[in-house]
This record gives C-alpha cells, sequence and structure tokens, in this order.
C-alpha cells in the first residue's frame, strides 16, 4: 500500500518487530505525553518482549493486534487493538498506541493506519465495536478519527494529569469516540 509520495507498507507488527514498536511508542511517549495513558518513566524499563500479548497471537477470535507503518525498515507509525476480555465485554474492542512519527504526519500514514486497523477488526468473529479516547486537545487527531468514522458519545474531565514540576500540575480531558461494526 503506498499512502505517500515514498512508499509505505502497513503490516500486523511480529515479535521480531517488537524493539521498533516500543522505540516508537517510547517517542511518542516523550512526545505526547497528554495522548497515551502510560507515562515514559514507568515504560522506558519496560522491555520489548513484553509487549508480545498486544500481538493478539493467542486471540482465537481475533480483534488484538498492532499495525506498523513502515518506509523501508524504518517503523513510522503504528496502531493497537486490544479485545476486551471479559465475557460481557468481548464485542468491543479499544484502539491504542495511535502513532505517527512527527515527520510523516499530514501525509496520510494515520488515516491508512485507522483504516488498516478498522478493516482488521472487522474480521474478528463477534467484534460489534471499537472504542478509543482521545485528547480533547488533538484536534487534528480528532478530526482523523471522524473521517475514519468514528463518533464522540462522552468527555472524561481532568482524564489525564501531568505533573511537570512540583506543584505545576496540568489536566487534559478525553473525548471517548465509537465506531460501530
Amino acid at each position: 500500500m503506498v499512502v505517500t509520495d515514498s512508499p509505505v507498507r502497513l503490516s500486523r507488527i511480529a515479535p521480531a518487530d517488537l524493539s521498533a514498536y516500543k522505540n516508537l511508542r517510547d517517542e511518542g511517549l516523550r512526545l505526547y505525553p497528554d495522548a497515551f495513558d502510560a507515562d515514559i518513566e514507568s515504560e522506558q524499563a519496560r522491555p520489548p518482549e513484553s509487549y508480545l500479548g498486544k500481538l493478539g497471537l493467542t486471540e482465537p477470535l481475533g480483534g488484538t493486534f498492532l499495525i506498523g507503518a513502515w518506509e523501508g525498515r524504518d517503523m513510522i507509525g503504528m496502531v493497537g487493538l486490544e479485545r476486551q476480555s471479559l465475557h460481557k465485554l468481548r464485542h468491543c474492542a479499544e484502539l491504542n498506541s495511535m502513532m505517527v512519527r512527527p515527520s510523516h504526519t499530514g501525509k496520510g500514514v494515520g488515516i491508512a493506519l485507522v483504516e488498516a486497523a478498522v478493516a482488521e477488526a472487522r474480521k474478528a468473529i463477534g467484534l460489534e465495536q471499537i472504542v478509543l479516547r482521545v485528547s480533547t486537545a488533538s484536534t487534528s487527531a480528532i478530526n482523523l478519527y471522524e473521517r475514519a468514522g468514528f463518533r464522540g458519545c462522552g468527555v472524561l474531565p481532568h482524564a489525564i494529569r501531568l505533573v511537570d514540576a512540583p506543584g505545576q500540575i496540568r489536566y487534559f480531558d478525553k473525548l471517548t469516540m465509537v465506531l460501530v461494526l
């Protein structure tokens, strides 16, 4: 699949790709602390293998995976889908870990990743909807998700709490969005 002037390949992330995934994820945690629930200080120490469960290799019904966007050997973007494990919630999955390197934003990589994730989610047995949470401050991300068919359904105020320095606290609200498959 070509999504920019240079060829970009989208594919599910395999165990051998987890180091590249972790490097890009750590970059996202540093650059966009309000976009991720996890923090760089906690995640930096995790080994790449600790993300193996996010690949969905043991998920018989599908709906759990990571997709990478590759330019040559470089992972330039990623998105994840994680199916709920509780029986009454198995019809739902959460879109997460969305990240495109700043050098590649605005070139169609983000929408291609989200559309690829939705297409892969549609193959999962019994999966009915995808939910995501996005910072209300990130209007470009919200617009991207809306173009992919997601609709807002509520805002959680003060969902993210960042402590920049002693006494300097910032809060970010999160918009919950849903796409019914």
